[in-house]
């Protein structure tokens, strides 16, 4: 049975591309809030596919996603030897949420002043052309 999971957070840090000997994948952090005074859940993101990982790395820390794909529960020996583990997810979709633009300023209103209104008039007399 394979399990399947959609988040979406904000990137812990830049997108890695690891080549390897016989792949290629890119690893991400993903980190995921749960609402205020509650711990942040992270996932360790992997993409496996070229389109996956091109995706993946067209983000950057900060950057807001929505990520779906197979969930697994990874263990690994910490520095201090100590077994852990972390959540992790092999991509099979992600979506970028772009950062809403800032509302542009309001024109101005006032119009645009005519060379008669600064003070200059049309006497080109004095150009040699």
């Amino acid at each position: 049975m394979i399990r399947t999971i959609t988040v979406t957070g904000n990137l812990g840090r830049d997108p890695e591309e690891v080549r390897g000997d016989r792949r290629t994948f890119a690893k991400a952090s993903l980190a995921v809030s749960q609402g205020k005074d509650k711990p942040t859940i992270w996932f360790d993101l992997t993409a496996w596919g070229q389109y996956e990982i091109k995706d993946l790395m067209r983000c950057s820390k900060g950057s807001r996603i929505t990520a779906s794909g197979k969930i697994e529960l990874r263990e690994y020996n910490d520095r201090d030897g100590n077994s852990r583990q972390s959540l992790g997810i092999s991509l099979t979709g992600l979506e970028r949420h772009e950062r809403e633009e800032r509302q542009a300023p309001a024109p101005n209103s006032q119009p645009q002043s005519s060379a008669a209104s600064i003070g200059l008039d049309d006497d080109d007399g004095d150009l040699p052309f």
